[in-house]
């Protein structure tokens, strides 16, 4: 009880946030752009069409979801959606469409059964997690959803209003998913004539933000460490300060990991391929960390990754 009460108060915490200060989506970026599918993927032809700005479903059964054509692991996605009479369609995150069990689906489903139990219904972690708050899923109208992955902990909300909060540590049939992958809209599986329209998807990477990176090399999760480390060897230059900073951190585990994620940028940064000026930050903020650095073993490390990019 204790336990769900502090991820009561943290989804509060994370919905007044977003709320106040990107309300806008200040900090987002849209993954649709109203005008076609660019950065999307379809599993079959014709599976979804752009029609005045919306994503729509136009065939039906296993088989015709659409995905973005770029992994994430940490975000908050934003999305509105709009179901017909009998819609029935989803959200999948972290998704491998190849390996059909991947992943997890978020339900959107219209009202059009009897007896729809809460582990499937709308905000639902279809089949793992069921909502604690149910939302309206009256059909023929638009819904915003707001779906957080902060690590182990999955937030959903329809309308402001939190309807799932699942520690995906503690559920045991999501055991060995992965933290990382696609984004996938779920074609209709509903009826033959029935839909789903989607609209103004928005995504906040946040593995794309240093301190929310860096807080990653502290998980007690190996995986997740090592997607962090994943991270921030994508983010480069700007990393290597606060990195060099944990060499000298008390946790075995961050520090193994920062001493990899640095070697890494470097060796990235060394590729002949690589445009010289990324070469050159790595190397500035390479110096910069020696001259701060308070410990003899972290300007040890630094000097020696030094000397593998030298100019």
């Amino acid at each position: 009880m204790a336990k769900m009460k502090k991820y009561i108060l943290i989804s509060c915490i994370i919905l007044l946030f977003s709320s106040s200060g990107l309300s806008q989506n200040r900090d987002f970026v849209p993954l649709f752009n109203g005008r076609d599918l660019t950065n999307w993927v379809l599993a079959a032809p014709e599976g979804f069409e752009v029609i005045l700005g919306e994503m729509i479903t136009r065939s039906y059964g296993p088989g015709t979801d659409i995905f973005t054509a770029k992994s994430y692991g940490n975000f908050i996605l934003r999305l509105e959606f709009l179901l017909s009479e009998v819609g029935n369609s989803g959200v999948f995150i972290w998704r491998n469409p190849a390996i059909q069990s991947n992943g997890f689906e978020v339900q959107l489903l219209a009202p059009w059964t009897p007896w729809r139990p809460d582990l499937y219904c709308t905000g639902s972690l279809y089949g793992h997690v069921a909502v604690s708050n149910r939302p309206d899923e009256t059909p023929g109208i638009w819904y915003s959803m707001e779906i957080t992955c902060d690590r182990e902990l999955v937030t959903v909300s329809v309308n402001g209003e939190i309807t799932t909060i699942a520690d995906i540590d503690t559920v045991e049939t999501l055991a060995g998913k992965p933290f990382t992958g696609l984004i996938g809209l779920q074609g209709n599986h509903g009826a033959k004539g029935q839909y789903a329209k989607f609209r103004n998807i928005y995504i906040r990477d946040l593995d794309a933000e240093p301190d929310y990176v860096l807080k990653g090399f502290h998980d007690k999760n190996d995986q997740r460490r090592k997607l962090a480390r994943i991270a921030a060897v994508n983010l480069g230059a700007e990393m290597i300060q606060p990195l060099a900073g944990l060499l000298s951190s008390e946790n075995t585990a961050a520090r193994s990991s920062a001493r990899q994620a640095l070697f890494d940028i470097v060796a990235r940064a060394s590729d002949p391929e690589n445009p010289e000026n990324s070469r050159a930050k790595v190397r500035s903020a390479m110096n910069k960390s020696i001259q701060v650095s308070s410990t003899e073993t972290t300007v040890n490390y630094l000097e020696w990754l030094s000397g593998l990019i030298a100019e």
